[in-house]
């Protein structure tokens, strides 16, 4: 049978359920589901007399398709996300976290679902900051975070505790880098995620964050003993003596993240499993941009 091909102006190309179902998949949808009703799509197509579609047709079939499966809010959020393309300002994600708590796979997962292909890691700046600066200048990036109260030579605060102090001039030094990238972000309209310790909730400025749609969370693991469980299955490059010798102040600056997300009203995800915080997260992106849309109606 000859496959449906879409077109968009002059340009045509066959239909793809693994695109229809990744773009289904951002209204909130799993995958195993999106996939179900982008095959239910095909089948729509099939029963057509013409095999050619135009690309805005096949949006409106979608949406058909969607409303009749899954009900009016999940053809909101749908609209809601399309109407992403068109505004003058990207999706900007910031998903903090401190070591072990799964922020990079839930990042990597997130960026997938949403079409987004740029992912940035805070510690990929802080090594750039390495190379760049020496550790007679700018101490704390030479550490990791867990171990930055080390470049902290004097407290001036006696009741001041070493570890947040040093994370917080490391921060501080990253966030340069994090305002840079997000505002070159924001001049290319790109979308993207961002993950790292580094995050600290509420730290992106005002002007950045009214030329983005920017959607903040604190991922964490409350249990010890989970936490625990996540460092030990680390291997390779980063062994997990050196992580598990540092819990103290791991699990310090975890609690420091979340206390900063509550303070500034930042959701508190917690990664008891990748099944629960991947559609909380999508369910935070979700609402911002339903948010703005309605705004902008």
């Amino acid at each position: 049978m000859p496959e449906t091909v879409v077109y968009t102006r002059n340009h045509g190309s066959p239909y793809s359920k693994g695109l229809m179902a990744q773009s289904l998949s951002a209204s909130g949808l799993s995958p195993e589901r999106a996939y179900e009703l982008a095959q239910l799509l095909e089948r729509r197509l099939d029963e057509q007399v013409g095999r050619r579609i135009d690309v805005d047709d096949l949006r409106e079939l979608a949406e058909k398709v969607l409303g009749e499966q899954e009900g009016e809010e999940a053809l909101k959020r749908f609209r809601d996300w399309r109407r992403v393309d068109r505004l003058d300002r990207p999706l900007i994600v910031m998903l903090a976290g401190t070591t072990g708590v799964g922020k990079s796979t839930l990042a990597t997962m997130l960026a997938h679902r949403l079409g987004i292909t740029r992912v940035i890691a805070t510690d990929v700046i802080r090594q750039v900051l390495r190379a760049f600066f020496s550790k007679e200048l700018l101490p704390a990036v030479h550490y990791s975070s867990f171990e930055a109260g080390e470049a902290v030579e004097l407290v001036v605060d006696e009741a001041a505790d070493r570890d947040l102090v040093g994370f917080i001039r490391q921060a501080e030094s990253v966030g340069t880098g994090i305002s840079a990238i997000v505002d070159r972000a924001c001049q290319e309209t790109t979308a993207m995620v961002l993950e790292g310790v580094h995050l600290i909730p509420g730290t992106l400025s005002e002007g950045l964050r009214r030329r983005c749609i920017p959607v903040e969370a604190v991922l964490a693991v409350p249990d010890e003993q989970v936490h625990r469980g996540h460092l030990l299955v680390r291997g390779g490059e980063r062994p997990a003596e050196r992580y598990l010798s540092r819990f103290d102040q791991i699990r310090k600056l975890q609690g420091y993240l979340v206390e900063r997300a509550r303070a500034e009203g930042v959701a508190v995800i917690e990664n008891q499993s990748v099944d629960q915080a991947l559609p909380e997260m999508m369910d935070l992106v979700l609402e911002a941009v339903g948010r703005l849309s309605s705004s902008t109606r």
